[in-house]
């Protein structure tokens, strides 16, 4: 079953890229679509890539890639990784064990340039899964089209992206005049919610692991690691870490140990009900502590400003995870961090909120795809969107896949969610024509190999839970992350 995937595999891709760049030669555009391909740089320090196809109609799409710690990937389009002035057409291009860089569309130029839309992706001119300025960066590319002779002003702007270009895609919802949005498997929940769920899984590895020779991180715990140019040692670094407390890659030699580290791993799932695999679980450790450090360390967004918070009378731990007595302890037990003053600054970069600004001004349809049992961007991230959408009276529709992994999409399921996206947006009468999660699911059925439980893993029935479910609430949060 083919998929458009921006799933992580540790150690490999993690520090690398969620999108992997092929061997071979890039192509400018699918096989059998005419179009142009441009290429640019914004100001901020960007890098884009835009394909046109021949007969196109106006709209443009742009795609936002997901998490990327690899400051080498902030490269132009089929350009080296070690020397950004040196133009390539594959990997050998630049030299032994060198990539040559791809601003890639994870695959939706196949899709959507047939239909006559344009394609837009810009390299971000951050690192990591908080890019403060991706909606300058995303400028640029609107700016680049306006100005290019050849290209001219778009009909209408449409922003996507997956996981982390999922959040890229809400943070312009709310910030940016655009004419629609696709967020997929998104980390939506805005920044507070999201890195406090990321906050959690770090202090409970500490709790677990602070005493065990060799398993110990000695930064603080929203402070987060300090990355280097290196992002594949330092991940490696972080995974031997982590399997030195869990044995999650190759448990020690010694049964005693072997058997202590399965009792950790053990506990660690009970207390953060992650739903991942022991591997995934490095993945997620590796977001909160090279992930978070990236961010909070950088210059150009927190600099050095904390942003942990978990102090106070009212947050109790005891009811959190699948094991109550063990709650307990670690409630006692767990790090308590007094509120950060980096999460001013986190708020402004990213707060769900419909009801008031730009995101007040917002009429046109979201539609959103994401994975029920998704181990990274759980799904309790969606539903603070979706509560943000509706407190604010917004023409939202939220699909869910039911096949297992982080964005994991089908090319039907993604082909089926554009073209009744753009069915929708073409509507006369917007709110007469919203389609229903059902309704995006027979259209999938519909198309060629659209197959039930195959190509089209629709879950139409899926009742999603509140972030507050899964972590104690803090009071900075936005109004949508609470139950009501």
């Amino acid at each position: 079953m083919k998929s458009v995937s921006c799933s992580i595999a540790l150690l490999s891709a993690f520090a690398l890229a969620v999108l992997a760049t092929p061997a071979g030669a890039f192509q400018d555009c699918p096989t059998g679509v005419p179009c142009t391909m441009y290429t640019g740089a914004g100001s901020n320090g960007s890098f884009f890539r835009i394909s046109v196809p021949t007969d196109w109609d106006g709209d443009l799409v742009v795609y936002n890639h997901g998490f990327d710690l690899n400051r080498k990937h902030i490269r132009g389009h089929e350009t080296c990784e070690n020397n950004g002035a040196l133009h390539c057409e594959a990997d050998a291009d630049c030299g032994a064990d060198i990539a040559c860089n791809e601003i890639s569309y994870s695959g939706l130029d196949a899709l959507l340039l047939p239909m006559h839309k344009a394609v837009a992706a810009s390299t971000y001119s951050d690192t990591g899964w908080a890019p403060f300025h991706s909606a300058k960066d995303i400028q640029e590319i609107l700016k680049f089209v306006k100005k290019e002779p050849a290209i001219g002003k778009p009909k209408r702007v449409i922003i996507t992206g997956h996981s982390g270009g999922g959040a890229v895609t809400a943070d312009a919802t709310l910030n940016m005049k655009i004419d629609g949005a696709v967020p997929m498997c998104g980390a939506v929940a805005g920044g507070l919610p999201t890195w406090d769920v990321a906050g959690d899984v770090r202090l409970v590895y500490d709790f677990l692991c602070d005493e065990v020779t060799g398993g110990k991180f000695n930064s603080a715990p929203d402070l987060g690691e300090k990355t280097s140019a290196n992002s594949g040692a330092d991940s490696v670094g972080m995974a031997l870490k982590v399997n030195t407390c869990f044995g999650v890659l190759f448990p020690s030699s010694d049964p005693v140990e072997a058997e202590a580290q399965a009792n950790r791993f053990d506990d660690f799932i009970a207390l953060t009900r992650f739903t991942g695999t022991g591997t995934e679980a490095l993945t997620a450790i590796g977001f909160t502590t090279l992930g978070l450090g990236d961010f909070v360390r950088d210059p150009k967004r927190l600099n050095g400003k904390r942003i942990g918070f978990n102090s106070g009378p009212d947050l109790d731990y005891t009811s959190m995870g699948t094991d109550l007595a063990l709650a307990a302890e670690y409630n006692v037990g767990v790090k308590r961090l007094t509120k950060g003053s980096g999460r001013a600054k986190l708020t402004k970069a990213s707060y769900p909120d419909f009801t008031k600004g730009k995101g007040k001004k917002v009429a046109y349809p979201i539609l959103s795809m994401a994975g029920a049992q998704d181990w990274l961007v759980i799904p309790p991230f969606q539903s603070v969107y979706d509560r943000a959408a509706q407190i604010g009276g917004k023409l939202l529709t939220q699909t869910w896949i039911h096949t297992y992994g982080h964005c994991v999409f089908t090319e039907q399921e993604t082909a089926a969610l554009f073209q009744e996206y753009f069915a929708w947006l073409d509507s006369a009468d917007l709110a007469a024509a919203q389609p229903s999660a059902e309704d995006i699911k027979q259209a999938c059925l519909a198309l060629p190999d659209g197959i039930d439980g195959d190509t089209c893993n629709f879950d139409t029935s899926y009742v999603n839970t509140n972030l507050d479910d899964r972590i104690p609430a803090r009071n900075d949060w936005p109004g949508a992350a609470y139950s009501h």
